[in-house]
């Protein structure tokens, strides 16, 4: 089959052998692959292995069953949650299942979905509908993530929430406070393609960061957030979303960043402020994140600027480095 693999430097199309079904799993021809900001960042800065390949945000048909697996589900659409679980060791049991040492991750530590086929186990795979563009079930992953923030910052109507970066988890996260009924959501982040679509899928003010500070900002409108959703990475974005939240309010970390934030322990220990990191998502919420799609609640379809087929993929993912008016892009195999 032909795959986007790693390779010094960067990423390149190559022929690798197809994958095989073992006991328990399934092969899924892939149809579309969200190209993700953690790909785009591992791929940038070497933190890949020659010859891995990336992609775990995706939705496809199975084409073969394995052992032990249940035949009819051959030909069925299906999205994939690349997140393994045994369900039974210490990080299963404590919410955090991508830290498994059993069952590895799709696209992370087992072959991702930046290929025409990739082995799933059967116990990741959700069905989705006949009526479903099989597209959509790429948004799953991203809106999952986002999902599972929304649910630590303990947020609902009456609130008023700040989305520090509008890359598309934090667009996700826009959908996912209007989900959660908030009342009030700012988004703010530097992309004038990606601010433009966290108005169109309902952020009530978006802020250009390049022009204004969102602790300027609260000061002119006289805000302070219940919660903060800290989805940019950017160096220092911690330390300024932790000035503009209020008493008893949430901060939560759900971008990947690498520096390292002084805490304010006497806001922390005097206003009963929460701060806490969100990574990926367990199985009920992935499953929750299929379900608004399927049922229309979330409007996914409107954050994609672009799809491209594999041979277009590697110079995409340079593309995001720098997204301008880009938004989300989508690899499918097969075109």
């Amino acid at each position: 089959m032909r795959a986007v693999v790693c390779v010094p430097g960067g990423v390149e199309v190559a022929e690798v052998a197809d994958p095989v079904a073992r006991p328990g799993e399934v092969v899924v021809a892939v149809e579309a692959c969200g190209l993700c900001g953690s790909d785009v960042h591992a791929i940038e800065h070497g933190m890949t292995v020659d010859g891995q390949i990336l992609g775990h945000e995706f939705a496809g048909r199975v084409v073969e069953a394995g052992s032990d697996v249940d035949a009819g589900l051959v030909g069925r659409a299906v999205a994939v949650n690349p997140v393994g679980s045994c369900g039974s060791c210490r990080a299963c049991a404590r919410g955090v299942p991508f830290q498994c040492p059993a069952v590895p991750n799709v696209g992370i530590t087992a072959p991702g979905a930046y290929a025409q086929y990739v082995a799933v186990p059967q116990g990741q795979l959700v069905r989705l509908p006949d009526h479903l563009p099989v597209e959509l079930g790429a948004h799953a992953e991203p809106l999952a993530v986002a999902l599972h923030a929304v649910d630590l910052a303990r947020v609902g109507p009456g609130d008023c929430v700040l989305v520090y970066g509008v890359g598309p988890i934090g667009l996700n996260a826009v959908i996912a406070l209007r989900l959660a009924g908030v009342d009030a959501v700012v988004a703010a982040g530097r992309s004038p393609g990606r601010r433009a679509a966290a108005a169109a899928v309902g952020a009530d003010v978006v802020v250009d960061t390049r022009e204004v500070s969102i602790v300027d900002y609260a000061k002119q409108h006289g805000t302070r957030f219940t919660a903060v959703l800290e989805c940019s990475a950017a160096p220092g974005a911690a330390m300024e979303a932790l000035e503009v939240l209020a008493p008893g309010g949430t901060f939560v970390e759900v971008g990947l960043a690498t520096d390292v934030a002084p805490v304010p322990l006497p806001r922390l220990v005097g206003e009963g402020l929460t701060l806490t990191g969100s990574c990926a998502f367990d199985a009920p919420t992935y499953q929750r994140a299929v379900d608004h799609i399927v049922a229309g609640r979330a409007p996914v379809a409107a954050l994609i600027s672009e799809r491209v087929g594999l041979d277009a993929t590697p110079e995409a993912l340079v593309r995001l480095r720098t997204p301008g008016e880009l938004v989300r892009l989508l690899t499918r195999p097969w075109d």
